[in-house]
């Protein structure tokens, strides 16, 4: 899940703004990959993508993508078409 690169298992400060509805301080990686990821994916930038895809694991992040049930129809298109195909 976490990629073999990962140069951080902590989430920029930055991105709270992300997660108003939880506490940010007991967010970690380790523990909620999946919602992070996919919080990321539907509301980031450019900038929080590239910091995505340097700390999770393209095939965890392609598990996401067949298998969320969060991520907005635009965002699901999206990455269907940035990752290839996810639904195989």
């Amino acid at each position: 899940m976490l990629s073999e690169n990962s140069p951080v298992s902590g989430i920029p400060e930055e991105f709270q703004k992300y997660f108003w509805d939880v506490a940010f301080d007991d967010l970690s990686l380790e523990k909620y990959p999946k919602f992070i990821a996919e919080r990321i994916m539907n509301y980031g930038d450019l900038n929080d993508i590239r910091w995505l895809l340097k700390v999770l694991d393209r095939d965890f992040i392609r598990s996401v993508i067949k298998n969320s049930r969060n991520l907005n129809s635009k965002t699901h298109n999206y990455w269907q078409l940035m990752l290839g195909n996810t639904e195989n």
